[in-house]
């Protein structure tokens, strides 16, 4: 009978060195992040993340950056004027520019279409990024927004121009708003 109890117990101890070793929990700088890209994109499905790359160029280059619930990032540039701020449905008139992160040239810019863009905001006529960002602006007010890819273009990207899971830097200024 005794040897029945010391076969269970080494087999559990064992059982729980495997798990420790095979799991990496205590050689990892930072135990609560997945080990290795396959899981962090198998949990980017219930909560999406950076990449590690994106994740450090934005703590390096834009470590002033406020960070909303969602994942979306972004600096004020100039504040703005008045207290006022667009509602869900109002019509906002803005100047922007769009480049990729860690890219100097931009993708697209109001100013290569005649002018600033006109738009409802809050309603799904641009990316939930600029949504949820001009939605919190007021009238004149500047920020850089860094965009994560479920807030932009998703997964697919917008080839060929913007690829999968790209994150996005805008230059951002509300215009006016009715």
């Amino acid at each position: 009978m005794r040897s029945i109890f010391v076969l269970l117990l080494l087999g559990v101890v064992l059982l729980t060195i495997a798990l420790v070793v095979r799991s990496g929990i205590y050689a990892r700088k930072n135990p609560g992040e997945p080990i290795n890209a396959a899981m962090r994109y198998a949990l980017s499905e219930h909560a999406p993340q950076l990449t590690t790359y994106d994740a450090d160029f934005i703590r390096q280059n834009y470590p002033t950056a406020y960070e909303s619930p969602s994942g979306l990032r972004y600096i004020v540039r100039d504040p703005g004027t008045g207290q006022a701020k667009p509602k869900a449905g109002d019509e906002v008139v803005a100047t922007y520019e769009g480049r990729l992160l860690g890219s100097s040239q931009p993708f697209d810019r109001s100013a290569d279409h005649g002018g600033p863009l006109t738009f409802r905001v809050g309603v799904g006529q641009v990316i939930k990024g600029w949504d949820e960002a001009l939605l919190t602006m007021r009238k004149g007010e500047k920020r850089t927004l860094i965009i994560p890819y479920w807030l932009g273009y998703g997964e697919q990207g917008h080839p060929p121009t913007i690829p999968e899971r790209a994150t996005l830097v805008f230059e951002v200024q509300l215009v006016d708003f009715r």
